[in-house]
């Protein structure tokens, strides 16, 4: 992907129109869409302003080849995040590289019976994913309960889960994805 449409990608993830972002930029729109069709070149510090303002980082813009630890993370590069809860184990994917991400990835485990109720390192206003790949559970949102089994999916927009549940009898296992990251 070529330095303009990076530019575009990450102008648009971030919800600025080429007016916004030129005028967060110090340059004309005009600019903005000839960089991004790929007719002008940027000084280095207007780049600096543009990758500033897209919260990313210069050398993601300017790369050829992203490294590979910005884009996959490694089965025994992954973390515990500490728990006081011994039926629980949540493992954080963090993806290296200084840029703004949009979500937070978490591969969880609960034990057989076991339940997480205290979700306080969560934050308000998100949204959540949530795949089980192996077992059954049980998610509490708001008043309402759901049960998921392997290869169930659910998305929480308006209320987050506030209970997950082990309701099987083996270990159940899923990705959890929370949008925006809050961890």
């Amino acid at each position: 992907m070529n330095l303009g449409s990076k530019i575009k990608k990450l102008r648009l993830n971030n919800n600025l129109s080429v007016r916004k972002l030129a005028e967060q930029v110090g340059v004309t729109a005009s600019f903005i869409y000839q960089l991004e069709q790929g007719k002008v070149s940027p000084s280095f510090s207007t780049l600096k302003s543009i990758a500033n303002h897209l919260h990313t980082n210069l050398s993601l813009l300017v790369e050829e080849e992203l490294p590979e630890e910005w884009l996959i993370i490694r089965h025994h590069r992954r973390r515990n995040l500490a728990t006081d809860n011994p039926n629980l184990t949540l493992e954080l994917l963090t993806f290296l590289g200084s840029r703004d991400k949009k979500m937070q990835p978490i591969v969880f485990r609960i034990e057989s019976g076991g339940e997480n109720k205290e979700m306080d390192f969560f934050h308000q206003d998100r949204e959540d994913f949530i795949y089980l790949l192996r077992g059954e559970i049980e998610i509490v949102s708001g008043k309402k309960q759901y049960r998921l089994e392997a290869g169930d999916a659910a998305y929480f927009i308006f209320e987050s889960p506030t209970v997950i549940r082990n309701t099987g009898t083996e270990e159940a296992e899923g990705l959890w994805v929370i949008s925006p990251p809050g961890i």
